[in-house]
């Protein structure tokens, strides 16, 4: 009934029923061993009491060695990795999609640098000569890696105004996730001749102007960067 009450399995009870033989017959032997030997029943009675103590204790000890190790074992042989899989392929697929994402950003960045390049060589085709146009687009490249402009063009162009100018900025520095003080700077120190009399302060707050004189008009992020080509002046 106290097995049964306690759920015991039937390994445990066939282990108990083994361990209770194997002590009663081990208690059973010393006791007549030091009967025969001493002629003391008292002796031979408390040393097969201690021989049966001593066989339960032995078997105690090593039930709750085996029921502490063997699920520590049994978890550590899980976690070891299988035959034919490989420890790092985790690791190895991880870096393999890290290289992949970091070659996709390249190449959209590659690809909008020469979205920009094309867009100010075009726009800008018929006011300026070609050194000029490369000074603009290497000052471009510098502020999409957040530097200050190397140098600024020397020509004045005719026909284009400072809002022009804004425009143009904006359409470049924020496809840039630049900010409007970053751009400003970039417009200030590109244009310098043309922008001279006018404070970045100025500039950055009037970068999406829709009022004044322009013809170059702001081009939402989510369009195609289409150039608008200044007209050359006759």
């Amino acid at each position: 009934m106290i097995m049964k009450s306690l759920n015991i399995s039937p390994l445990i009870k066939a282990g108990f029923t083994t361990v209770s033989i194997i002590a009663l017959w081990l208690g059973i032997n010393e006791y007549s061993e030091v009967k025969t030997l001493t002629h003391d029943s008292t002796l031979a009675v408390m040393r097969m009491f201690f021989m049966v103590v001593l066989v339960y204790g032995v078997s105690y000890i090593s039930f709750l060695g085996g029921s502490y190790l063997i699920p520590k074992i049994t978890i550590k042989l899980s976690s070891q990795p299988k035959a034919g899989v490989k420890i790092g392929s985790s690791r190895e697929t991880y870096d393999e999609m890290c290289t992949l994402e970091t070659k996709r950003n390249e190449e959209a960045h590659d690809w909008l640098m020469k979205s920009l390049s094309d867009y100010t060589t075009f726009t800008f085709s018929k006011k300026l000569p070609a050194e000029q146009i490369d000074i603009i687009v290497e000052n471009i490249q510098l502020l999409s890696q957040g530097k200050d402009a190397a140098c600024s063009i020397t020509h004045k162009m005719a026909g284009v105004t400072s809002n022009d100018l804004y425009h143009f900025g904006w359409n470049v520095g924020k496809r840039l996730k630049r900010t409007n003080i970053q751009i400003a700077w970039f417009l200030k120190d590109t244009f310098k001749t043309m922008l001279d009399d006018v404070s970045v302060d100025t500039v950055q707050t009037k970068l999406a102007n829709k009022e004044g004189n322009f013809t170059l008009k702001l081009i939402p992020l989510d369009q195609e960067l289409i150039p608008h080509v200044f007209p050359a002046v006759v």
